[in-house]
């Protein structure tokens, strides 16, 4: 019990300097939100213009889908690959293994604040999206509760799944020093797989087989899906086995690369 309290406190104070950081630069909190509203435009000009195509998507369905694609994917967003890799290479992963609790409980604390704090800046945008949507007759979302509440836990394991992957990633970096462009294009790929970039609900079966059987939609996609009630119970079972085996997969996957990469840091930074 006393171990828990103790890490409950430092994952509470990480969070905590995280946002008091992220709050002395208010030109960037700025940038962040017209960056949100740009890509949430974009992305809704590009497949409300595709739907038009098709009799079986209506545009409602795009406009709901990427209102919550945009929120949803605040909540679930890891960023370890942006500090983490430089921890490595600056030698300061050093410091982090040394100390006396996990080094994954402050890059843990570090995501959840960055998260709060992006979502937090991205809900008046998506308030006012709801009613220009509302207004225009594009929200097709019905609140239910039981959705919202398995929505929740959709989310929470998505977020550990992002975690996970980012950290399996961060790790190369003690055998290759040039991550910037494996940064990237994991960013890309996890954008493309996740459903960010494109809707499964335009995707011809053999591709949408090949996204449900990878993480990448339980991220984002799924917990969406399941806030618009698109999914039956058994693609609802299926999809929570497939993102629970897969969190299961990582975290093994993770303690295996951890230990291998232990074992190769040599701390050049310092």
């Amino acid at each position: 019990m006393n171990t828990r309290r103790k890490n409950r406190k430092i994952l509470s104070r990480e969070i905590s300097m995280y946002l008091s950081k992220e709050l002395l630069y208010k030109e960037q909190l700025f940038v962040w939100i017209i960056a949100d509203i740009i890509k949430i435009v974009g992305l809704c000009f590009v497949w409300i213009a595709s739907s038009r195509l098709t009799d079986s998507v209506t545009q409602g369905y795009v406009v709901t889908y990427y209102l919550f694609v945009m929120l949803v994917s605040k909540l679930t967003t890891d960023y370890t690959m942006e500090f983490g890799v430089r921890d490595i290479l600056s030698g300061r992963f050093s410091n982090l293994l040394v100390k006396p609790f996990n080094y994954l409980l402050e890059y843990l604390g570090t995501n959840i604040g960055g998260n709060i704090l992006r979502f937090l800046l991205f809900l008046p945008a998506f308030i006012l999206g709801i009613l220009l949507a509302n207004h225009y007759n594009l929200w097709i979302f019905v609140f239910n509760p039981a959705n919202v509440l398995i929505a929740l836990l959709a989310i929470l394991l998505g977020f550990f799944i992002s975690f996970f992957l980012g950290n399996i990633l961060t790790l190369v970096a003690v055998y290759i020093k040039e991550m910037e462009s494996i940064r990237i294009f994991y960013y890309n790929i996890g954008a493309l797989l996740s459903g960010e970039f494109i809707p499964l609900i335009f995707l011809p079966f053999w591709a949408l087989f090949i996204f449900q059987i990878l993480p990448f939609r339980y991220t984002l996609s799924f917990p969406v899906e399941i806030l618009i009630g698109d999914l039956n119970r058994y693609e609802l079972n299926n999809g929570f086995l497939v993102a629970i085996g897969w969190l299961v997969v990582l975290f093994f996957v993770y303690k295996t690369a951890y230990i291998l990469a232990r074992r190769k840091y040599e701390a050049e930074g310092i």
